[in-house]
C-alpha cells in the first residue's frame, strides 16, 4: 500500500463545510441481494511470517475465497494449486518500461509464471505495477506494457480467464468532492488515464482502485464524523447524511462517496461507466500516538461492517480485497502502515470476522 492522499487545502474546506451540511437521516432498509465477494491482500513485508505453503489453510479458515498478491512468485503461486482460492497476480514496478518497449519481455514473463501454473492455480488477473499512474518513469509507458501483457495472455487464449489492469490510489483525482465533480489530474488525465481506461473496457478488465475511508478521515480531521468513516449502523434512527449538491445522491457513508468520485471522474473524461475492483481497502488496528482511532475495535468494526454494506449493495461480481492478511513488521514508514492485518504474524486472528454475515 502507497499512502498518496495529496489532500489539498480545498478539499480539506469542502469538508469543513461539510461537517456543517450533514443532518440526522432515518434509512429505509435496504433489501439484501446476495454475498459479496470478498478477498485479501497477501504482503510478505513480515519478519515472522508463515511459509507460503501454510497461506491456503489460514485463508480458508476466514472463509476467503480470493488472494491479491504484490508480485508473481511461483512459490505462492504453487501453493494455491488445487484450493479453489483464485489468484490476483502483480507484475514488479521496475518491469515496466521493459514491457513497454520489448514485447518478448512480456511474452516471457506468462511463459515463466503463469503457463506452468495456470490449470491447477486460478489466475483471475494481473496488475501491471502499483500504483504508479502518477510516476511520470513508469506512467509513460503504463498503457504500452499493459498491452503487451494482454497480447501475451491471448496469444496462450487466457484473455477471458485471466485480465490485466494495474493500480490506483486515489491520488489520482485532483478534485473528489462533492464526488459529482470529481475529477483526474491534469497530468495524467488525457496521456494516461484515458488510453488506460479505453484499454480495460476494450478487454473487459476492471479498473483497480484502493479506497482507504481511514485516510480520508485522517487528514480531513475533524471535518469527517467517525462514524461516518466507519459505516454507521443500519438500524441508527439518527444516521449522519452528506447530499452531493449538484447530483441529488446522498449518502450515510465515505466509501461509497470515494467510489463514486472514481466514476464521475471517469465520466469526466468522456467515458462510459467502468466495474470497479476495490483492490485495498481496511483499518489499522495501530498507530503513532494521537492516532486514536487507529485501534483493534475500530478495524473490527470497519471491516465487518464493510462486509455487510458490500452484501446490501449486491457487490457479488467483483472481489474487493481487504487488506491485509497479516501485520508486516518490516514496513517502512510511520507505526500504521504495520497494523493492517486481519491476522498477527504468527497467523493468529486479532478478531473475529464474519465474512457471510446477516443483515
Amino acid at each position: 500500500m502507497i499512502m498518496m492522499m495529496m489532500t489539498t487545502t480545498k478539499h480539506y474546506t469542502f469538508w469543513i463545510l461539510l461537517i456543517f451540511s450533514i443532518s440526522m437521516a432515518s434509512c429505509s432498509t435496504i433489501p439484501s441481494l446476495g454475498a459479496p465477494e470478498i478477498g485479501i491482500n497477501y504482503g510478505r513485508y513480515g519478519s515472522n511470517l508463515p511459509p507460503p505453503e501454510a497461506i491456503p489453510s489460514l485463508v480458508n479458515s476466514l472463509s476467503i475465497k480470493h488472494v491479491k498478491t504484490f508480485d508473481m512468485d511461483p512459490r505462492v503461486t504453487k501453493s494455491f494449486a488445487n484450493t479453489g482460492i483464485s489468484l490476483s497476480l502483480c507484475i514488479p514496478n521496475d518491469k515496466i518500461p521493459i514491457l513497454a518497449s520489448n514485447a518478448s519481455e512480456a511474452e516471457s514473463i506468462i511463459r515463466t509464471f503463469i503457463l506452468p501454473y495456470h490449470k491447477n492455480t486460478i489466475i483471475t488477473s494481473i496488475a501491471v505495477g502499483n500504483e504508479v499512474s502518477l510516476m511520470p518513469q513508469f506512467s509513460s509507458h503504463l498503457v504500452s506494457a499493459m498491452e503487451n501483457v494482454h497480447q501475451a495472455i491471448k496469444r496462450y487464449r487466457l484473455h477471458k480467464k485471466i485480465k490485466v489492469s494495474t493500480t490506483h490510489s486515489l491520488a489520482i483525482l485532483s478534485r473528489r468532492f462533492p464526488p459529482s465533480a470529481a475529477i483526474f489530474h491534469k497530468s495524467i488525465a488525457e496521456s494516461v488515464l484515458k488510453p488506460l481506461v479505453r484499454f480495460l473496457q476494450r478487454t473487459n478488465s476492471p479498473l483497480m482502485v484502493n479506497v482507504y475511508p481511514y485516510l480520508a478521515y485522517k487528514q480531513s480531521f475533524p471535518s469527517i464524523p467517525l462514524d461516518f468513516a466507519l459505516f454507521q449502523p443500519m438500524n441508527n434512527s439518527k444516521r449522519r447524511k452528506y447530499t452531493d449538491p449538484y447530483s441529488g445522491v446522498t449518502y450515510t457513508n465515505l466509501f461509497d462517496i470515494m467510489l463514486d468520485s472514481v466514476d464521475s471522474a471517469v465520466k469526466s473524461l468522456g467515458l462510459p461507466k467502468i466495474p470497479m475492483m476495490v483492490s485495498e481497502i481496511g483499518w489499522p488496528s495501530s498507530g503513532d500516538p494521537g492516532e486514536v482511532a487507529a485501534n483493534l475495535e475500530n478495524a473490527r468494526v470497519f471491516n465487518q461492517r464493510l462486509i455487510q454494506h458490500l452484501k446490501r449493495r449486491g457487490w457479488n461480481k467483483i472481489p474487493v480485497y481487504i487488506f491485509a492478511l497479516f501485520d508486516e513488521d518490516q514496513k517502512t514508514g510511520a507505526t500504521v502502515e504495520k497494523h493492517w492485518g486481519l491476522l498477527y504474524g504468527n497467523g493468529s486472528r486479532k478478531y473475529d470476522l464474519n465474512i457471510s454475515p446477516p443483515i
